[in-house]
């Protein structure tokens, strides 16, 4: 008889977390999705899922960066999972103000100030602890699958972009922390890597396209690696993979997953 798979996903319910859950959906895994605040959307996710892969889905809401929100995911997998979890994915992002593009100040700073690096230090490496601090209690020796989600620039695979520093600096020691747990939890055997979405085709890029222009955004595409968009089951596919036996011997990797925008 084959064990239970369960997977936590963090903004699992819409764009790259969405495509996640459809990739770890199909491989046989119960989930358990944030969201932050589009209950319509959650639920329909909830509903296809259900519908098409014969999984059961649980949703939580709320901001991923509080800590009760955290708490309320392993309520809701203990509850629903008698506190076993197989996989954790730590996708969920969001602008700050909904300011998709941010611009430097008079001084020639990119730096959004201290309330939005608060913010994005809670999106990212805060909200990550926590969540790994509590999901290894419910993890077995050698079944165990941690990966996060970054973004390029944030590591020396890729130079810096400017107008990310605030949100970058947050991703980039969630990389470092990926890297720390990895050799913590060795040996128990448990996996941890982060993924490095390139220029993925999702809603998030709606506020970049209107304000800079669909050509421009298209042309800019066009100049990077393999000259095309990723769907976000392509990078699901990949979160999948790390998360099945197949990747067992595969940790403490940052893996782009771009079509080549790390090599120009």
């Amino acid at each position: 008889m084959s064990q239970t798979k369960t997977a936590l996903v963090t903004g699992g319910t819409r764009g790259i977390g969405y495509g996640v859950a459809e990739e770890l959906a199909s491989a046989g895994y119960h989930l358990i999705l944030g969201y932050r605040q589009n209950q319509a959307r959650a639920e329909d996710a909830k509903t296809h899922l259900e519908g098409t892969y014969a999984v059961r889905v649980f949703l939580v809401k709320g901001e991923a960066g509080e800590e009760s929100t955290v708490d309320a995911f392993f309520s809701c997998i203990e509850e629903n999972f008698g506190g076993k979890l197989t996989a954790l994915v730590h996708n969920a992002g969001a602008y700050w103000q909904n300011r998709a593009h941010n611009k430097p100040d008079a001084n020639g700073s990119w730096f959004q100030g201290w309330e939005a690096y608060e913010f994005f230090q809670g999106m990212y490496p805060k909200c990550f602890i926590r969540l790994v601090e509590k999901a290894v209690t419910c993890m077995e020796d050698e079944r165990g699958y941690i990966v996060a989600v970054s973004s390029p620039g944030c590591n020396n695979s890729r130079g810096p972009v400017l107008a990310y520093i605030t949100p970058g600096t947050g991703k980039a020691s969630v990389e470092y922390l990926v890297r720390h747990y990895a050799k913590q939890l060795a040996p128990r055997r448990i996996t941890c890597n982060v993924v490095i979405p390139g220029f993925t085709k999702t809603e998030a890029w709606d506020p970049v396209v209107k304000e800079l222009g669909a050509e421009q955004v298209d042309a800019f595409i066009g100049s990077c690696g393999m000259k095309r968009w990723a769907t976000p089951r392509e990078v699901g596919g990949v979160v999948s993979f790390l998360c099945s036996e197949k990747a067992a011997f595969i940790t403490g990797a940052s893996l782009p997953i771009d079509g080549g925008v790390h090599l120009k």
